[in-house]
């Protein structure tokens, strides 16, 4: 059954429904971390039932903001950036960006100091403060928890012309940072603005339930890259301390070597893990994902066959096996899905979605 989308917009400040609107040429993505997520569709005046006026203005870039529904699930949400008009064709072309930009915007206008914060803490913290400011505040829903074992620090005044975006990005994306991104979830007539947030990742992991994309299967494309970019055969893993007091563990492939491969040296920091056993399970992970040379795939799938767009959340470990040319004894392996792009059905075309994993670029 072709899957049902819907196109609600809404005003950015107070979630109140302006119209519904049929689109077509959509395509849409969707990032952990703040990365850059991007909403695109268009639609056409002169609606039998619907005046132009109120198309127009449930449209207006900056203070509109458009949720995708899918099956009567909210797949994602972006603010209305920009709108290109065709009057030939009386058309309008959106381009929407997703909450997680909204920092990037928001300047730091006033003394900015906290020390030796638990970094979770001063993120939520630092949202907070964007938002007490006359005119900023979007509702987004601040999470209680979860709180960690890492604390950071904080000094930004108005004059060094700083944004929210930077600073919170400096404290989440560090090494020892966490996942966080914002959801729009439908709370029976209303959509609310969640932020949430993990450490040190958001999602499920390894279970029997996960996910599952197959080729020949639900994999209708795959692209493998293999490289030595961040692979070595002897990685390093370093947690906390310095000098002759810093923690480290190595994981070293010495049936590659014996196989005939040089020695390849790479080295990971950890400096939040200050627990030996810990570090050797992390250590053990990162020999894994690193063993040269490290694989990464890119799969398109269908929407529709199971798992379905929407049954899987940004951060889920999810397995991909092939057999294939290129696999002819068969590939499996579990990543981490951080970026997902859409493109909803058409008469045209069948519903495709990307899958990104953990280790690809985010093109």
């Amino acid at each position: 059954m072709v899957a049902k989308y819907r196109y609600v917009f809404l005003t950015l400040r107070d979630e109140r429904v302006i119209q519904e609107i049929d689109l077509y040429g959509v395509y849409m993505s969707h990032s952990l971390n703040g990365a850059d997520s991007q909403f695109d569709g268009t639609f056409q005046l002169d609606q039998t039932g619907k005046r132009n006026v109120d198309l127009i203005e449930a449209t207006h870039p900056g203070r509109t903001f458009v949720v995708v529904e899918r099956n009567g699930i909210p797949v994602g949400a972006w603010i209305i950036w920009s709108r290109v008009y065709s009057a030939q064709s009386k058309t309008l072309q959106m381009h929407g960006i997703s909450f997680e930009s909204y920092p990037r915007r928001q300047r730091i206008i006033s003394n900015t100091v906290y020390t030796d914060m638990e970094q979770v803490l001063l993120f939520k913290t630092l949202w907070t403060d964007m938002m007490i400011v006359a005119g900023r505040n979007i509702n987004i829903i601040i999470p209680s928890g979860p709180s960690t074992p890492v604390t950071k620090s904080v000094e930004v005044y108005p004059y060094e012309v700083k944004y929210y975006g930077e600073v919170m990005s400096s404290i989440s994306d560090s090494s020892d940072g966490f996942d966080w991104r914002i959801a729009v979830v439908k709370d029976g007539q209303w959509y609310r603005k969640d932020l949430l947030i993990g450490y040190p990742y958001l999602g499920t992991g390894v279970h029997p339930g996960m996910p599952t994309f197959d080729y020949p299967g639900n994999i209708t494309q795959y692209y493998m890259t293999e490289s030595m970019a961040d692979a070595g055969t002897h990685v390093l893993t370093v947690g906390a301390g310095e000098g002759t007091d810093m923690l480290a563990a190595e994981v070293a492939h010495t049936d590659l070597i014996a196989g005939g491969f040089p020695r390849w040296d790479i080295d990971v920091v950890r400096k939040d893990i200050d627990n030996t056993a810990l570090l050797a399970t992390v250590a053990n992970a990162q020999g894994i994902i690193r063993r040269p040379p490290m694989v990464t795939v890119k799969v398109t799938v269908k929407g529709d066959r199971v798992p379905e767009i929407g049954s899987f959340s940004l951060g889920d470990t999810a397995r991909v096996t092939i057999q294939d040319a290129r696999n002819p004894e068969g590939f499996e392996k579990d990543m981490r899905l951080v970026a997902w792009k859409v493109r909803p059905p058409t008469s045209e075309q069948v519903e495709e979605a990307d899958l990104i994993f953990e280790g690809d670029e985010i093109a």
